[in-house]
This record gives structure tokens, sequence and C-alpha cells, in this order.
């Protein structure tokens, strides 16, 4: 499986050399590198990419090229495609609720050792399919408000129940830990550190392996006045080992996104793309907009702003993005928009909705800086 791609300097060449028909990844390999070799450098422990946030060939080489080892998967397709791309890497099965051939496919036939939980019934499976030589993790749940999305209202169950499943797995002979998910963009650090002083008042903590601090990193939404660093700060010094599971945190800087604009009405673009494709994420959060906008000959455009509604290009009227953007007046019909920090969850939902789901990948080595 390879990850070569038609490379090019700048999204500028894309446009004038490449001369696109449909929406085009551009994808900034070195960004994705150095983006992980930040974050297994900084993180006090070991990092597993969350593959779902964006699986391309270029996107995990990368990766792993940054020194990641690990990955986070949530079903057997994904596990099968890592395998097959990464044989090095080392596969957790990070979804709480698996089918039972998913479990047994997983162990016997890929080696994976590491499975989630966050009921009873779901130890059971994972009994049955598998041997004592596993690492079972049991989510533990809390809301979290501040976060942009919250991700335990799905799984995860409480300190007190994780506890009993504890039990259980010491009582298999399994190795048990324990994970948990503060939600997708984090808005404060210490939303990490209150769950895991949580975690290691649970009376058999001694008992764990490790805690898995999941995700939740913030890349497209970082909270004014804080980096990476804060959130670093806010789960280092712990006497447990502990995993994380990035996704968007690894992928998101290091892509951008090109998108035709199929028609300029005075208040309102129309994209060659939308939400049924790679700005999916764009219609559950207030997104950043346009990076910049460039002509039919690669040109950034520049001067006096104006407000617009963004549609998608299918004939559903939800096809919108939730905000209004500010593009030059001088946009016009054939120009590019440019939407940079798009690796996370773009490619990786695109649909086929009215038969509009065709994108374009290239590799373009300079990442966009230029902004109106």
């Amino acid at each position: 499986m390879t990850d070569e791609l038609a490379a090019f300097s700048d999204v500028g060449e894309v446009v004038r050399v490449h001369r696109p028909e449909i929406p085009v990844m551009c994808m900034h390999r070195s960004t994705f590198e150095e983006g992980a070799a930040e974050f297994v450098a900084k993180f006090d422990g070991t990092v597993l990419y969350a593959v779902k946030a964006n699986p391309h060939p270029l996107v995990v080489n990368a990766i792993f090229d940054g020194g990641v080892r690990h990955v986070d998967a949530a079903s057997i397709g994904e596990i099968e495609y890592v395998a097959k791309l990464r044989p090095d890497a080392v596969i957790s099965f990070n979804n709480p609720v698996k089918p039972a051939h998913a479990i047994r496919r997983a162990y016997r036939d890929f080696g994976v050792r590491d499975f989630v939980i966050d009921h009873p019934a779901e130890l059971d499976k994972v009994r049955d399919e598998t041997g004592p030589d596993i690492t079972v993790q049991v989510r533990v749940g809390r809301r979290n408000a501040e976060a942009v999305i919250d991700l335990n209202t799905k799984f995860g169950t409480t300190i007190k129940e994780a506890s009993r499943l504890i039990v259980e797995i010491l009582r298999m002979e399994a190795t048990p830990a324990v994970s948990f998910h503060v939600g997708w963009q984090a808005q404060d650090p210490d939303a990490y550190t209150r769950i895991l002083q949580r975690i290691v008042s649970m009376p058999n903590a001694g008992e764990l392996a490790y805690i898995n601090v999941g995700g939740g990193f913030p890349s497209v939404l970082m909270p004014p006045g804080l980096t990476l660093d804060d959130y670093f700060a806010a789960v280092s010094g712990m006497s447990i080992p502990l995993r994380a599971e990035p996704g968007s945190a690894l992928a998101a800087s290091g892509a951008s996104l090109l998108t035709r604009v199929l028609l300029r009405k005075e208040r309102a673009v129309y994209l060659n793309d939308g939400i049924y494709g790679t700005l999916n994420e764009h219609a559950h959060y207030p997104g950043p907009g346009p990076h910049m906008v460039l002509d039919s000959k690669g040109r950034p455009r520049f001067g006096r702003e104006t407000e617009v509604t963004v549609f998608g290009p299918t004939c559903d009227s939800l096809d919108v993005l939730p905000n209004r953007y500010s593009v030059p007046d001088s946009t016009q019909t054939g120009d590019w928009i440019l939407f940079s920090q798009a690796g996370a969850y773009s490619n990786a939902l695109v649909t086929n909705f009215n038969h509009l789901g065709e994108i374009d990948v290239v590799e373009v080595l300079t990442a966009p800086t230029v902004a109106r």
C-alpha cells in the first residue's frame, strides 16, 4: 500500500498546474510528522494514533515517522487496514462495544491484546473470544460540558462499577487498565486532572497497568492563551503509566482543503464540497473559516471582505455551514477557497450522497501561510 501522491510546491501550484475539477485534499507530510514527534516528546506516556481521524496511508506513515508506534482502532476493518499498512503497529481495539466475531479475529488473526469495555456483558464477550494474555481497559464516563462535543453520552461507566469490573478482569487472570475521554476539543486542561484524581483514588487503582486519558486535546479550537503544553502539564507526574489516543491533535494541522466556488451570489457562495463531503465536521461546531481565496490562476485574493453563507454542492438545503464567513468582495465563480487545519475527520467522512463524493488527494510540500 503506497502513500505516493502527485506533489506540488504550494496550493497555488495545485490550482495552476493540476487544474482540478473536484475538491482537493492537500497533504503536508512534514507537518504530520513534526506534530507527531512533538506529541511523543512532550506527552508523559505512550501515544496511540486514533486512526479513524484520517486513515490515509500518507498520514499514517508520516505519523509513524514522527515516532508513534501504537494505534487506536475502532473496528476489525481498521485493524486489518493498519496491520497491512504498518505491520510494526501495536494495535488496541478501543471501541467499547464490538461484535464477538471482530474480537475473535482481532485476537487470533492480528495479535491484538488490548481491548476496551464499559459493561459486564462486553467483558463476557472479550473473555469468551480471547485468552488471559490481554489487557482490558474499563472506560469510565463523566459528563464534560466544557468540551465542544461531550463524548460521554454513549460510552462509559461509573467509577464504582469500574472498580467492580477490575475485580472481574483480575479473576479471569487478565490485566486491568482504565480509560476515559473528556470530549472532543476539550476547553479546560483541568478536565483531565479531575477525572485522573478520581481514578487513582479507586481502591484497586494499584492493579492498573495504565490509565488511557483518551483524546480531546484541542487542535482546530484551541482556547485563547493555551497550548498543548498546558494539557500535557495537566496529566504529567502520575504514579500510574499513561496512554493517550489523539486523533485531531495529530492530524488536523497536516492537511488543507481546496474547494471550488461553483457560484458566487451577493451574500452566498456555493462550493464543490460541503457537509456530505470533507467539510462534514463543520456541521457540528463553529470551526475556522476559509484560510484564503485564490483566483483561477492560483493567486491569493485580498481586499475588503463580505460575510457570506457557504453552501455545499448537493441538492439538500441542509448542506450549509452553520456560520457565515468572510471572503474578499472580489471572490467570484471559478475561484478556490482554501480551508486549513483540514486533516482530521475530513476525507475520512466523505459520503457519496448525490454521487458527489469524489475528491482528489495530493501532496503539497509547503503548508499555506498566507491568510487574508
